[in-house]
């Protein structure tokens, strides 16, 4: 049994991400596809638009077999955590193809990048402890690093989609022949059929029309209401004392007495405390944190435990083949999160999963 798997937001899913998942499943000549989705909040620490079993059905329908919930804890991490804990949950499958997707062609290439970053030269080493005693964040240190020794690898990790596969790559060589990488390349169109989920997700808050870029299936009903999601997340922020801020994930230092001693009442002005070591995501996955109760101690628990996953949705013909796999792995395996017992070593990040979804609830939009 063939397996491709894709990493997704889907935040909306819309036309580019069709057509990868139909091109992953086709190439790789994959007899189940499935997609690992981030549940309730995103890499980039902004909350999803829509709920994740809405978003877990549209791939469904693009032609994914099975949805599994990428663990909220890895879901709010930084690319190389994010890429990390992606592929360590996807483990779980055994042997299978990772298919991402990329601004480069040639995945030889992606490859050769990968293979030099997780190489850690003396030099590069050198360089990066410089920069970041400058205040420069790690992902900024790392291509300043990769501007002096090697321009090529530099070049490429401009673009957002080779950054994450060059993590996914660095990733996956830790489990040697067992994962397989595809890589499906994006090329733009000028905006005709294809926009990114950002700026879906601009229009359709600002009451345009987004149906030339999503697939017909996509119909959001409900959605959730930035403006109530910034009044929780600015409250979560300025009720935590600096002992309370330090233990979050996302955040050293110093920063927690930066949020501490900074006069701001909204969102927009908690994003002003953005630096050239704390970039704007970083910042709003510090605010997350926040919010839901992220901390160090969970992401460690994530570390130190073997995976786990929860479904969010099946094909029905594939659920034979799959389910049981998955129970059957090195890991824990839930249909749902209350599967889940109250003595299991994953509870506490279950839990927090759970925490992050009624949180997205909470702030829906009102009909």
């Amino acid at each position: 049994m063939k397996i491709c798997a894709v990493i997704a937001e889907y935040n909306p899913f819309h036309n580019g991400h069709l057509k990868q998942l139909r091109a992953a499943k086709r190439e790789t000549e994959a007899d189940i596809l499935v997609v690992l989705m981030s549940g309730s909040f995103t890499q980039h620490g902004d909350i999803a638009l829509t709920d994740k079993y809405v978003r877990a059905n549209w791939a469904i329908e693009a032609g994914a077999d099975a949805v599994l919930e990428l663990p909220t804890v890895y879901s709010l991490s930084p690319a190389t955590s994010f890429a990390q804990g992606a592929v360590k949950t996807l483990s779980m499958l055994g042997e299978f193809t990772l298919s991402f997707g990329t601004e480069t062609e040639e995945l030889e290439q992606l490859g050769m990048a990968a293979e030099f970053m997780n190489s850690e030269s003396k030099d590069m080493q050198k360089l990066l402890k410089g920069y970041l005693g400058d205040g420069y964040s790690l992902a900024k240190s790392r291509s300043m690093a990769l501007e002096i020794l090697r321009p090529d690898v530099a070049n490429m990790l401009r673009s957002p989609n080779n950054i994450l596969a060059v993590e996914y790559m660095k990733a996956a060589a830790k489990y040697g022949d067992k994962i397989s990488l595809h890589n499906v390349e994006r090329r733009p169109d000028d905006g005709k059929k294809y926009l990114s989920s950002t700026k879906i997700r601009e229009m359709y808050l600002g009451g345009e029309d987004i149906s030339p870029f999503v697939p017909p299936f996509v119909r959001i009903e409900a959605h959730t209401d930035i403006s109530k999601y910034d009044m929780v997340s600015t409250y979560a922020l300025k009720s935590k004392s600096p002992e309370q801020l330090v233990a979050l994930a996302n955040i050293s230092e110093g920063m927690e007495n930066r949020i501490s001693q900074a006069d701001f009442n909204n969102m927009s002005g908690y994003l002003n405390l953005t630096s050239r070591r704390y970039t704007r995501s970083t910042v709003k996955r510090i605010a997350a944190s926040a919010t839901i109760g992220l901390t160090k101690d969970l992401t460690q628990l994530a570390a130190s435990e073997k995976p786990y996953c929860t479904l969010l949705a099946i094909r029905p013909s594939k659920k034979k083949a799959l389910l049981p796999l998955l129970a059957s792995a090195d890991g824990y395996f839930f249909y749902k999160h209350s599967d889940c017992e109250a003595d299991n070593p994953v509870r506490p990040l279950v839990a927090l999963d759970e925490k992050a979804a009624k949180i997205r609830a909470l702030c829906e939009a009102d009909s």
